[in-house]
Protein backbone atom coordinates (compact mmCIF):
# COMPACT_ATOMS: atom_id res chain seq x y z
CA UNK A 1 0.00 0.00 0.00
CA UNK A 2 1.59 3.54 -1.05
CA UNK A 3 1.96 6.15 1.66
CA UNK A 4 0.51 9.61 1.92
CA UNK A 5 2.70 12.45 1.30
CA UNK A 6 3.02 15.89 2.48
CA UNK A 7 5.50 18.10 0.84
CA UNK A 8 4.78 21.63 2.00
CA UNK A 9 6.64 25.27 2.47
CA UNK A 10 5.61 27.02 5.56
CA UNK A 11 6.84 30.17 7.59
CA UNK A 12 8.36 29.91 10.98
CA UNK A 13 4.87 31.17 12.26
CA UNK A 14 3.25 27.99 10.71
CA UNK A 15 1.85 30.10 7.26
CA UNK A 16 1.75 28.63 3.97
CA UNK A 17 0.56 32.10 1.88
CA UNK A 18 -0.56 35.30 2.72
CA UNK A 19 -3.74 36.31 4.16
CA UNK A 20 -4.98 36.23 0.15
CA UNK A 21 -3.35 33.59 -0.79
CA UNK A 22 0.01 35.24 -2.69
CA UNK A 23 3.05 33.00 -2.31
CA UNK A 24 5.61 36.19 -3.08
CA UNK A 25 8.01 35.58 0.41
CA UNK A 26 9.03 32.08 -0.46
CA UNK A 27 12.64 31.70 -1.52
CA UNK A 28 13.17 31.44 -5.30
CA UNK A 29 9.71 33.44 -6.19
CA UNK A 30 11.81 36.10 -7.95
CA UNK A 31 13.57 35.09 -11.02
CA UNK A 32 15.89 38.09 -10.71
CA UNK A 33 17.42 36.66 -8.11
CA UNK A 34 20.07 34.20 -9.61
CA UNK A 35 22.08 34.03 -5.91
CA UNK A 36 19.06 32.61 -3.87
CA UNK A 37 18.05 30.54 -6.96
CA UNK A 38 21.61 28.71 -6.88
CA UNK A 39 21.53 28.36 -2.92
CA UNK A 40 18.36 26.83 -2.63
CA UNK A 41 18.75 24.79 -5.89
CA UNK A 42 14.86 23.01 -6.13
CA UNK A 43 14.40 22.36 -2.21
CA UNK A 44 14.87 18.83 -2.07
CA UNK A 45 11.43 19.03 -4.76
CA UNK A 46 12.97 16.82 -7.63
CA UNK A 47 14.26 14.34 -4.74
CA UNK A 48 10.63 14.17 -3.19
CA UNK A 49 8.66 14.40 -6.67
CA UNK A 50 10.46 10.99 -8.02
CA UNK A 51 8.35 8.95 -5.08
CA UNK A 52 5.02 9.36 -5.73
CA UNK A 53 2.85 9.09 -8.35
CA UNK A 54 -1.10 10.40 -7.50
CA UNK A 55 -1.50 13.93 -6.31
CA UNK A 56 -4.45 15.52 -4.69
CA UNK A 57 -5.24 18.98 -3.92
CA UNK A 58 -7.62 21.29 -3.16
CA UNK A 59 -9.70 23.54 -5.72
CA UNK A 60 -8.21 26.81 -4.80
CA UNK A 61 -4.44 25.41 -4.96
CA UNK A 62 -5.33 23.92 -8.13
CA UNK A 63 -6.67 27.37 -9.23
CA UNK A 64 -3.40 28.68 -7.76
CA UNK A 65 -1.10 26.67 -9.74
CA UNK A 66 -2.99 27.36 -13.45
CA UNK A 67 -2.78 31.00 -12.18
CA UNK A 68 1.29 30.91 -12.24
CA UNK A 69 1.65 31.03 -16.11
CA UNK A 70 3.51 28.18 -16.16
CA UNK A 71 2.80 24.64 -17.87
CA UNK A 72 1.19 22.34 -15.36
CA UNK A 73 4.04 21.09 -13.63
CA UNK A 74 2.64 17.89 -12.89
CA UNK A 75 2.13 16.03 -16.11
CA UNK A 76 2.54 12.01 -16.29
CA UNK A 77 0.97 12.17 -13.03
CA UNK A 78 -2.32 11.44 -12.02
CA UNK A 79 -4.04 14.29 -10.13
CA UNK A 80 -7.25 14.70 -8.11
CA UNK A 81 -8.98 17.96 -7.42
CA UNK A 82 -10.67 18.20 -4.08
CA UNK A 83 -13.80 19.92 -4.62
CA UNK A 84 -17.61 20.73 -3.39
CA UNK A 85 -18.52 21.70 -6.94
CA UNK A 86 -19.02 18.57 -9.08
CA UNK A 87 -18.86 21.07 -12.67
CA UNK A 88 -15.66 22.48 -11.65
CA UNK A 89 -13.86 22.54 -15.23
CA UNK A 90 -10.73 20.96 -15.82
CA UNK A 91 -8.26 22.00 -17.29
CA UNK A 92 -5.31 20.11 -17.02
CA UNK A 93 -3.96 16.61 -18.51
CA UNK A 94 -4.86 13.43 -16.16
CA UNK A 95 -6.65 15.23 -13.79
CA UNK A 96 -9.97 14.11 -12.06
CA UNK A 97 -12.61 15.43 -9.50
CA UNK A 98 -12.97 14.21 -6.14
CA UNK A 99 -15.87 15.44 -4.49
CA UNK A 100 -15.78 13.71 -1.05
CA UNK A 101 -13.07 12.54 1.04
CA UNK A 102 -13.51 9.58 3.28
CA UNK A 103 -12.05 6.98 4.21
CA UNK A 104 -12.84 4.57 1.09
CA UNK A 105 -11.73 7.38 -0.87
CA UNK A 106 -8.31 7.28 0.92
CA UNK A 107 -7.89 3.62 0.35
CA UNK A 108 -8.63 4.22 -3.33
CA UNK A 109 -5.60 6.67 -3.86
CA UNK A 110 -3.54 4.36 -1.73
CA UNK A 111 -4.59 1.92 -4.23
CA UNK A 112 -3.97 3.34 -7.77
CA UNK A 113 -0.13 4.54 -6.70
CA UNK A 114 2.60 2.59 -6.82
CA UNK A 115 5.03 4.81 -5.70
CA UNK A 116 3.15 7.55 -3.56
CA UNK A 117 0.46 9.76 -2.87
CA UNK A 118 1.00 13.71 -2.44
CA UNK A 119 -1.27 16.16 -0.94
CA UNK A 120 -0.37 19.17 -1.98
CA UNK A 121 -2.62 21.44 -0.29
CA UNK A 122 -4.13 23.56 0.93
CA UNK A 123 -4.23 23.58 4.62
CA UNK A 124 -7.93 22.37 5.07
CA UNK A 125 -7.35 19.45 2.72
CA UNK A 126 -4.36 18.85 5.01
CA UNK A 127 -6.13 18.91 7.88
CA UNK A 128 -8.69 16.37 6.85
CA UNK A 129 -5.43 13.92 5.59
CA UNK A 130 -4.79 14.10 9.42
CA UNK A 131 -8.19 13.46 10.73
CA UNK A 132 -8.15 10.83 9.01
CA UNK A 133 -4.97 9.52 10.09
CA UNK A 134 -3.74 9.43 6.85
CA UNK A 135 -0.74 10.97 6.29
CA UNK A 136 2.30 8.66 6.27
CA UNK A 137 5.00 11.24 5.76
CA UNK A 138 5.49 14.71 5.72
CA UNK A 139 8.25 17.16 4.64
CA UNK A 140 7.88 20.92 5.96
CA UNK A 141 9.91 23.05 4.28
CA UNK A 142 10.57 25.94 6.88
CA UNK A 143 11.68 29.32 5.28
CA UNK A 144 12.97 31.92 7.06
CA UNK A 145 10.63 34.23 7.69
CA UNK A 146 7.62 35.57 9.99
CA UNK A 147 4.60 36.65 7.89
CA UNK A 148 2.46 37.35 11.12
CA UNK A 149 -0.55 36.55 9.40
CA UNK A 150 -1.89 34.68 6.49
CA UNK A 151 -3.48 31.09 5.77
CA UNK A 152 -2.61 28.62 8.72
CA UNK A 153 -0.49 25.29 8.18
CA UNK A 154 -2.83 23.00 9.64
CA UNK A 155 -5.88 25.08 10.15
CA UNK A 156 -9.42 23.71 11.42
CA UNK A 157 -7.79 22.55 14.57
CA UNK A 158 -6.70 19.13 13.47
CA UNK A 159 -6.55 16.65 16.18
CA UNK A 160 -3.31 15.70 18.07
CA UNK A 161 -1.10 13.87 16.24
CA UNK A 162 2.22 12.09 16.56
CA UNK A 163 5.15 12.62 14.17
CA UNK A 164 8.93 11.39 14.79
CA UNK A 165 11.97 13.68 13.01
CA UNK A 166 13.48 11.05 10.65
CA UNK A 167 15.51 13.66 8.33
CA UNK A 168 16.87 17.66 8.21
CA UNK A 169 18.16 18.71 5.07
CA UNK A 170 19.48 22.54 4.85
CA UNK A 171 19.71 24.65 1.49
CA UNK A 172 20.82 28.17 1.51
CA UNK A 173 20.65 30.23 4.80
CA UNK A 174 16.72 30.55 3.69
CA UNK A 175 15.59 26.92 3.75
CA UNK A 176 14.96 24.23 6.04
CA UNK A 177 13.50 20.55 5.28
CA UNK A 178 12.08 18.94 8.04
CA UNK A 179 10.95 15.36 6.92
CA UNK A 180 8.77 13.10 9.36
CA UNK A 181 6.61 9.79 9.64
CA UNK A 182 4.06 9.23 11.38
CA UNK A 183 4.16 7.77 14.80
CA UNK A 184 1.42 5.15 15.19
CA UNK A 185 1.71 2.61 18.12
CA UNK A 186 1.43 -0.97 16.62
Amino acid sequence: MSKIKLFIACSIDGYIARKNGALDWLPGSDPNNQQELEDLGDGGYTKFINYVDVILMGNSTYQEVLGFGVDWPYNGLKCYVLTNNPNLEIKTADTQLLTELDLKSIERLRDESKKGVWVVGGGKVISQFLNFDAVDEMTVNVVSIILGDGIKLFPNQPKETQFELIETEQFGKKLVNLKYRAFRKT
